[in-house]
Formats: C-alpha cells, sequence, structure tokens
C-alpha cells in the first residue's frame, strides 16, 4: 500500500473541517470501525446565550431559605441541666448522696497506693534494689528475682490497704446517725474554738444536715453536717464531688451553701469532725502528705467561707 493512497483526498479534508467547526463530529473518527453510542454536545448547548436561559434565585428565595436554618435550635437555645443545692427531695436522693460519699472513700485506697508507689522512698529503694540485681545476677535470675519482688509488693500493698472498703461499707444511715471518733491520727479535730473529745461513738447525732449537689436529675456531690445546738457549732462529717465533675466549684459552692444551712441553724463555728468519713490514715505518715494538703485546702476553703458569711451578716 502506497503512502497517496493514505492520505487523504482535498474535498474530505474540507468537509472534515467544515463538522469540526461546527462542533458535530462523534465521539470516535469516521475511519473508526468503533461507533460512539453517545454523541459530542454541540456547541449551541454551551453558548453564553443558552447558560443565560436559566432563571436566576430570586433574593427573596434565598432569604427564604437561609430563615429556615435559623429556626433551627442552637446550642445556646438548647435545654441545659442546672446545678442546684438542696436538701435531698426523697429517700432515693439521701441513698445516692451517702452512695457517692461510700464511693470517694473507696477511692481513697487507690490514692493511698498511688501514693505508697510514686514516694520518693519508694522510688529510692525499688532503683538501688534494681541495680544491685542488674550488677550480680544474670538476665534470668533478674528477671525471676524482679517478678517475685512485684508480686510481694502488690501483696503488701493489697494488704496495707485492705480497710478502706469496709470503711466505705458503713457509709448508711446509721453512720449519717451515729457521729464517729477520730482513726488513725489525731490530728482532725474540730477546726475553731474548742474541741470535740469525748464525742461517743454510740451517742445520737443532734441534727444531721445533708446536701446534695445535683445536675439535673443526678447526684453529683454530697456534703453531711452535724450540728451541735447547745455548743452552736457544726462539724463537716463528709464532702465530696463526683470525680468527672471537680474542679468546677461545684464543692466549694457545696460548702458555701452549708455554712448557710449551718448559720440557719444556730452554728457560729464550724469545722471538720474528727473521725470525718476520710480521717483514716492506712499508711505512715511520712506517706500521708497528699492527703494532709488536702485537708489543709479544704480546712483553708472552710474557714475563708465561714468568715465571708459572718462579714456578711454584719454588714446587714
Amino acid at each position: 500500500m502506497s503512502i497517496e493512497r493514505l492520505a487523504d483526498p482535498p474535498s474530505r479534508t474540507a468537509f472534515l473541517t467544515t463538522l469540526r467547526s461546527n462542533l458535530h463530529l462523534s465521539a470516535c473518527p469516521v475511519d473508526s470501525p468503533y461507533s460512539s453510542l453517545v454523541s459530542t454536545p454541540t456547541a449551541a448547548a454551551f453558548s453564553s446565550t443558552a447558560l443565560l436561559a436559566y432563571p436566576t434565585p430570586s433574593p427573596l428565595s434565598i432569604s427564604t431559605s437561609i430563615a429556615q436554618f435559623d429556626n433551627l435550635p442552637g446550642p445556646e437555645s438548647l435545654p441545659t441541666p442546672v446545678n442546684s443545692v438542696a436538701a435531698p427531695e426523697n429517700t432515693e436522693q439521701r441513698a445516692e448522696a451517702l452512695r457517692l460519699i461510700a464511693d470517694s472513700v473507696a477511692e481513697q485506697r487507690q490514692a493511698a497506693a498511688k501514693a505508697l508507689v510514686l514516694h520518693p522512698y519508694s522510688v529510692t529503694i525499688t532503683v538501688l534494689l534494681t541495680g544491685i540485681l542488674a550488677r550480680y545476677c544474670p538476665l534470668r535470675v533478674l528477671f525471676a528475682i524482679s517478678t517475685s519482688l512485684i508480686v510481694i509488693a502488690l501483696a503488701a500493698l493489697y494488704w496495707v490497704t485492705r480497710e478502706y472498703p469496709d470503711l466505705a461499707a458503713r457509709i448508711n444511715q446509721e453512720w449519717l446517725e451515729t457521729p464517729q471518733k477520730a482513726q488513725g491520727t489525731d490530728n482532725n479535730g474540730y477546726n475553731g474554738n474548742g474541741n470535740n473529745n469525748g464525742v461517743k461513738r454510740h451517742s445520737k447525732c443532734e441534727d444531721p444536715v445533708v446536701l446534695v449537689s445535683r445536675l439535673g436529675e443526678e447526684v453529683i456531690g454530697a456534703l453531711v453536717l452535724r450540728v451541735v445546738k447547745r455548743e452552736r457549732k457544726a462539724y463537716v462529717r463528709a464532702w465530696t464531688v463526683q470525680s468527672s465533675h471537680r474542679g468546677k466549684g461545684i464543692g466549694a459552692g457545696l460548702l458555701q451553701e452549708g455554712v448557710k444551712v449551718a448559720w440557719g441553724k444556730g452554728a457560729r463555728c464550724m469545722g471538720f469532725e474528727a473521725g470525718h468519713a476520710y480521717s483514716y490514715r492506712a499508711l505512715p505518715s511520712e506517706f500521708n502528705g497528699s492527703f494532709d494538703e488536702q485537708e489543709a485546702r479544704a480546712r483553708t476553703l472552710l474557714t475563708e467561707l465561714l468568715a465571708e458569711h459572718k462579714r456578711e451578716k454584719s454588714s446587714r
């Protein structure tokens, strides 16, 4: 086949040029054995006149569409639960408050274990013992001894903190009506003028006060007071906030409301009871720094709230 035979005749070339200019060619060339089922759109379909033929949306329709979204409730318009502090409305809320206090007492077991493990004394002994064993023992012997020491340490930790679950189980209605003597140390007495030495363990609590902080229908905080009217004193027996809601000022508001309630019942001094729910110390005094620091902050806050309330009363 010669080259001249493959070339297109002039008439055919002119015809194809005319078709291309009018954009009427199909997707496949004329000589292609495969024909296209979809033809190429004409230029008229994409012309400026055709695009302008479609009606543009009016400003009224745009504003109407936006107004439809304005009716949707935003985050600020959704109902949010309100935190309220008041006495329990029923026995279920009182039981829930006692359960919350019991859970906070049980949490002290983990806090005690953490304080013992992360104490500088414990860390120093662990590092020294590991270094000595690594220097004089083969790897297999080191692994076996380390595993045995870890098991022994966990067993000792479990035994030292075994009292916390029992203390948590005693937080019930009987505990609410019976003041307790201090357990463990004797430095948790009354924070004010006088003391509460001689409180009988089985004497009836004169005026137990329970306050709860609610978020919607959920009890997230609890405060238990004991008001001694003849002494005009009030003692905090338990004060806690659910762990997921701590650090938000809920506990301070709960304690502030407790100061107002105790003042209304005739108390002019307040402090923490010697045998309050968190007075037990399972560890030696050297390891109780975190517990003592938390209690010192609580006492300071109570003193500040009481002084502020006294100033408000004197200014009226």
